[in-house]
C-alpha cells in the first residue's frame, strides 16, 4: 500500500479524494495499474483523515506521551519529527494525532524503511495541511469557513 501512497501524495492526486474520488479511483485502476485491493486499502487509510478528525478528543493542557504501540510501529525519528513539529506549532494537535495514528497504522503492515516513512509523513502532512477541510469543521463552526479575528479562513 505504501507505494499508492507515495503517488498520491507525490502527484497531488490525493486532494481528489474529497473532490472527485470515483474519477481517482477510475484513473488508479486504467491509468496507473493499481489493483483494486491496493486502491481499497489506500481508501479505507484514508478514511479516518477524510472524517475530519471530529471525533478526536485532545486536551491542549495534557501532556502527551508516546505509547508502546507507538514506540513498536513507528521509527523513532518520525515520532521526534511529528513531536518538533507540534512544538514549534508547525501542526496542530489533531494534526499530531492524526499523523501518529496513520503512521502508525502502516508501521502495522509492515516493516518500512525510515525514507519510505518519511515521505508519507511528508505528503500527509501537507494533505492535512491544505486539503483538510473537514477538519475546519472541528472548530465547531459546522462549516468549512469560519471566521477568526476579522478574518475568514479557507
Amino acid at each position: 500500500m505504501i507505494e499508492i501512497l507515495q503517488f498520491l501524495f507525490a502527484t497531488a492526486k490525493d486532494q481528489n479524494l474529497y473532490f472527485n474520488q470515483e474519477g481517482l479511483v477510475k484513473e488508479l485502476l486504467n491509468e496507473h495499474k493499481f489493483t483494486a485491493k491496493e486502491i481499497s486499502e489506500a481508501l479505507e487509510w484514508f478514511a479516518p483523515i477524510l472524517q475530519g478528525g471530529t471525533e478526536l478528543e485532545i486536551n491542549p493542557s495534557a501532556i502527551r506521551t508516546i505509547s508502546s504501540w507507538e514506540e513498536k510501529h513507528l521509527p523513532r525519528a518520525i515520532i521526534r519529527q511529528i513531536l518538533e513539529w507540534e512544538q514549534s506549532k508547525s501542526i496542530s494537535l489533531i494534526e499530531r494525532e492524526i499523523l501518529l495514528d496513520r503512521l502508525g497504522e502502516l508501521g502495522l503492515d509492515g516493516e518500512f524503511e525510515d525514507d519510505e516513512m518519511q515521505l508519507i509523513l511528508e505528503g500527509l502532512t501537507y494533505h492535512l495541511q491544505h486539503y483538510k477541510y473537514n477538519l475546519l469543521n472541528s472548530s465547531g463552526s459546522g462549516s468549512a469557513y469560519y471566521c477568526s479575528n476579522n478574518f475568514t479562513i479557507h
